[in-house]
């Protein structure tokens, strides 16, 4: 089916108490891989890339390349650029048919965050491209997008509320202790941020940095109002280690295609864990 709209896809989670998995592909493989997941489970899924991915292949020919594989499942996909931080690479996303963008300006002082997504909003919407924002730093490392630990600022309800407001972005990522890549030690997470916000607002709100999180926590997470939940770096360990693992067991086999068949099933089973976890299973 056609891509959808990325916000709807989010209230119909929000409103029935699931989550929408959002997951980093790296070439059509793992976008196949996410299409085949959610095919197999029924469950929407957005596909996100980051402007690393687009700079290599072409923003063109990620639309081209997602699009292709959505039209072969009945399952509802949307496109998402994550962590945009380029306002070329951007406007090119959304001239060219992202369904949405994240503008994140999160570096920058609160004022003037607001003003540079309030600008892409601007831009966004005239398009019918929706955005998500980007209130304090998720730490950690993905592809150009590195913070420390001790740089991470945890958002409060408060900030949400008024950058909300100011920006009039679609759906809003606020830091609440997760970080990207694996998790070196137990994080510290303040869900309780979430809990005030969905009590105060019926705010979309996204959780960065789901690589790694116990099931527990997820459904934690979920519960307390998450309705976007990324995966970036479990995609490129599960993409790396069956293409390693395949190769290492056939070592004198040299049929690529079977090697990426077994690192696309790989993926795609994993992929539908997520799904399985945060609730949308089933609800295609």
């Amino acid at each position: 089916m056609p891509l959808v709209n990325t916000v709807d896809l989010l209230k119909d989670a929000r409103d029935k108490g699931y989550c929408v998995g959002a997951f980093n592909i790296v070439d059509y493989l793992s976008i196949e891989a996410v299409a085949k997941a959610a095919e197999a489970r029924k469950s929407p899924a957005i596909i996100q890339t980051s402007s690393g991915t687009l700079k290599r292949f072409g923003v063109q020919a990620i639309v081209t390349m997602v699009r292709t594989a959505s039209a072969k499942t009945k399952a509802p996909l949307a496109l998402h650029l994550d962590h945009g931080t380029d306002l070329k690479i951007i406007s090119e996303a959304i001239a060219c048919g992202f369904n949405s963008v994240m503008i994140d300006a999160s570096a920058h002082p609160f004022d003037e965050n607001v003003a540079i997504t309030a600008g892409v909003v601007k831009e966004a919407h005239a398009k019918g491209v929706s955005v998500e924002g980007d209130i304090g730093v998720v730490a950690g490392v993905e592809d150009d997008i590195v913070a420390k630990h001790d740089a991470s600022l945890y958002t409060t309800p408060e900030q949400a509320i008024e950058f909300k407001e100011r920006t009039g972005v679609d759906f809003l990522a606020a830091a609440i202790g997760t970080a990207h890549g694996f998790y070196k030690e137990e994080p510290k997470l303040n869900i309780d941020t979430l809990r005030q916000i969905r009590k105060r607002t019926d705010y979309l709100l996204v959780v960065h940095g789901g690589t790694g999180l116990s099931d527990e926590v997820v459904r934690e997470l979920v519960k307390a109002g998450a309705s976007k939940f990324n995966v970036s770096t479990m995609v490129k360990q599960v993409y790396i280690d069956s293409l390693f693992s395949y190769i290492e067991a056939h070592r004198s086999e040299y049929n690529i295609l079977k090697t990426l068949d077994n690192s696309l099933n790989e993926i795609s089973a994993m992929l539908g864990k997520y799904m399985a976890l945060l609730g949308s299973e089933g609800k295609a």
